[in-house]
């Protein structure tokens, strides 16, 4: 990986103004975030949908919780794309505020193709390694689910805490994103 980020200066990508560059890593990165939230918490969707076709033939109590369940679920979603999306919106505008500014022209020449290209591949690999992760952790519990059976309280709890969790790890993924940033403009 270090090769390839010491041919940079060489290619398209330092090329092109920083601004350009800036703007092109936090679309990646946010793109990469919403597509993977949209995996995960769609996985998680058809996870909670096997539970309640196992509930099927349980007594009404059973199935309220599997319809609690599933609008927590919606809520969660909505909430998750909502934040992914007002962090996009933040990002973009909190960092293109300099750019803007007349007086902060030298600003834009702060930023290093190559520290800006491996802040965003951390980025990128950081947010596809915690997807994997959970996307694993909710194939075993779904193996758990249809092997086990008869435990909906245990797998709707379960299929709730990894949504949540998923979220909060990506959030403080991207935040942490736009922490490097930041720094890097500060150099």
């Amino acid at each position: 990986m270090s090769d390839a980020l010491h041919s940079v200066p060489d290619s398209w990508f330092s090329k092109t103004p920083p601004v350009l560059q800036l703007f092109a890593g936090i679309l990646l990165v946010f793109l990469l975030a919403f597509g993977a939230n949209f995996l995960l918490q769609r996985v998680v969707e058809l996870f909670l949908a096997g539970i309640v076709e196992q509930d099927a033939f349980f007594y009404s109590a059973v199935r309220q919780q599997d319809a609690f369940a599933q609008n927590i679920l919606e809520l969660i979603k909505l909430l998750s794309f909502l934040a992914i999306g007002v962090g996009f919106a933040a990002t973009v505008i909190f960092f293109s505020i300099p750019f803007l500014e007349r007086s902060s022209s030298n600003s834009a020449s702060r930023f290093e193709s190559t520290q800006l290209l491996k802040t965003t591949l951390l980025s990128l690999r950081g947010i596809a390694t915690v997807t994997f992760i959970f996307l694993v952790v909710t194939a075993i519990y779904e193996f758990l689910l249809r092997t086990i059976g008869n435990q909906p309280p245990f797998f709707l709890l379960a299929v709730l805490v990894i949504a949540v969790m998923y979220v909060f790890i990506l959030a403080y993924l991207l935040f942490d994103y736009t922490r490097e940033l930041r720094a890097l403009s500060r150099k």
